[in-house]
């Protein structure tokens, strides 16, 4: 992951003002950087989404290509994430150094949508034991500056919001053999609902308190984090602890009950932003990823 070196006074000044709910960009313990969300981005997808959080820049492309049913859910579609983490984003992921983060993160998506809460994966059943509908999630680490995680999660509700899949028909012949259809509207399609896909709320220990969205600066002076998968209900559906630093029970209490409170307006908001700028039709204007 992208680090960045400070030095001893530097930190003291962050954790200091971490304290005194003052961080050195002016935001509360609590408070989220400015997050911008774009969506329908890359024309040969059928979904996509960028994300700008900071400096931390995300794309999100979703493909739906016809497959066949997991043998222990033959009645379910399903998700497949790759995670590229590109060389433009920071020197450290040049060769093969960003595989091991891009492992991690999609290994973290898997655990969010190992349920069936997230997504209803009956809907991308085509025929039962036969054909289903494969969502590939790609996601593309376009520039690293603090809270990966969390506009990642972003990045993908916002791209399967924006997924469009096309609807089938499945005829049966007099024979029994079985023929799909497609339709020739490209506006008959069928939309997932994200309403119970959670997002990631990141809680980084720094001193004795801990903050959300955390930047390259503050996560140099944290030895220890949390990641809370919450939905827009405020339920977490995942936790996990990474760093190597370690964390009392009162603490991570303190930091669950955080993400619920933080987690249920981030998704708020999220969803504001996505029905308004639907709204807005074709007529809106498009900024794009390399805007």
């Amino acid at each position: 992951m992208a680090s960045v070196s400070l030095s001893e006074a530097e930190k003291v000044y962050i954790v200091h003002g971490v304290q005194e709910d003052l961080r050195v960009d002016g935001r509360g313990c609590e408070d989220y950087r400015c997050v911008e969300v774009e969506t329908d981005v890359v024309s040969n997808t059928s979904g996509s989404a960028r994300v700008k959080l900071g400096h931390t820049d995300i794309l999100v492309g979703v493909k739906a290509e016809m497959g066949t049913p997991k043998l222990e859910k033959p009645n379910e579609g399903y998700l497949e994430f790759f995670v590229d983490c590109s060389a433009n984003a920071t020197p450290e992921f040049e060769g093969r150094g960003g595989d091991d983060l891009g492992t991690e993160i999609a290994n973290t998506l898997y655990r969010i949508f190992n349920n069936k809460s997230s997504v209803d994966l009956q809907a991308l059943c085509i025929s039962p034991r036969e054909h289903c509908w494969v969502l590939y999630v790609d996601v593309l680490l376009l520039e690293c500056g603090g809270n990966l995680f969390d506009a990642i999660s972003i990045a993908v509700k916002a791209a399967l919001f924006n997924t469009r899949i096309p609807r089938v028909r499945v005829l049966e012949d007099e024979e029994g053999s079985k023929d799909i259809e497609l339709s020739d509207d490209p506006y008959d399609c069928i939309r997932l609902s994200v309403e119970n896909v959670p997002c990631i709320v990141t809680l980084c220990k720094i001193g004795c308190r801990h903050v959300v969205d955390a930047t390259l600066q503050e996560e140099a002076c944290s030895l220890a984090s949390v990641l809370v998968s919450v939905t827009s209900q405020g339920v977490v559906t995942c936790m996990r602890k990474v760093g190597k630093g370690s964390l009392d029970p009162e603490s991570i209490f303190e930091m669950m009950e955080t993400s619920k409170r933080v987690g249920k307006v981030l998704h708020a908001s999220l969803h504001s932003i996505l029905h308004k700028e639907e709204s807005l039709g074709p007529k809106r204007q498009k900024v794009g990823f390399l805007g």
